[in-house]
């Protein structure tokens, strides 16, 4: 009996063992699928304060001198964060005018005659100075309108579109390693708006809500940068 017993009992282990030894099932590896891609945050409703803070600007010049190949203030306009215009005048040009660019700037020469409703140029940047003087400014190749108006603003109160290199293009030529794209090719690419349309003058408050709707698209990631720079500014000014 005890060996029958130790027979079933090692029968019953080498069983068990057998179970044990059973390869287990090797399951298919699954690959995860691909994680989806972050959502982007659309920035918060500005307050109306916050949006005081915001003013798209863009001028229109004629040209003086030989070959008109110097440029003068004719036109301004500003707008505000919600589009709206807030300020818009000629201005009258003291020297001669050898080039009104009336295919661009849609300036003609009853538009600066005296008497009319062009305003002096001193009184035009006294005014726009008010408006723009510790507010964010907004527009595309502002160096060359703030140069007209003869006046400077701080770079971080800029935001230039031009300059904004994720709007930027490869220089070809391999002078510089970006240059900018023209507003009409961002306005189409970027927000499907087509503006300045050959054989017609541009329009400067249409100029300048291009600029700004560019700048409220990308403000989120823009004002990072920004953030960044500022920051890094000030580490390096410490030292």
């Amino acid at each position: 009996k005890r060996t029958q017993q130790r027979k079933s009992s090692s029968t019953a282990n080498n069983a068990n063992n057998k179970k044990s030894k059973q390869p287990r099932r090797k399951h298919k590896k699954t690959s995860s699928p691909p994680s989806s891609p972050k959502e982007i945050q659309i920035p918060k409703e500005l307050t109306p304060q916050e949006k005081s803070q915001y003013v798209a600007l863009d001028a229109e010049m004629v040209g003086v001198g030989p070959h008109g190949q110097h440029s003068r203030l004719a036109r301004i306009t500003l707008a505000n964060y919600d589009g709206e215009c807030i300020y818009d005048t000629l201005v009258q040009v003291v020297e001669t005018v050898t080039d009104y660019r009336t295919f661009v700037s849609g300036i003609t020469p009853q538009d600066l005659e005296e008497g009319g409703s062009a305003i002096p140029f001193e009184e035009c940047r006294s005014q726009v100075l008010e408006l723009i003087t510790d507010k964010i400014v907004i527009g595309h190749g502002l160096k060359n309108d703030f140069r007209v108006l003869g006046v400077t603003h701080l770079w971080y109160f800029t935001r230039d579109t031009a300059k904004y290199e994720p709007f930027m293009k490869v220089d070809p030529t391999g002078e510089k390693d970006f240059i900018p794209k023209k507003l009409k090719v961002l306005a189409k690419d970027k927000l499907g708006l087509v503006i300045q349309e050959d054989g017609v003058p541009h329009c400067p408050l249409e100029d300048a809500v291009a600029a700004l709707e560019l700048y409220k698209k990308h403000r989120t990631k823009w004002e990072k940068a920004m953030s960044y720079k500022m920051e890094r500014t000030k580490e390096i000014t410490k030292c």
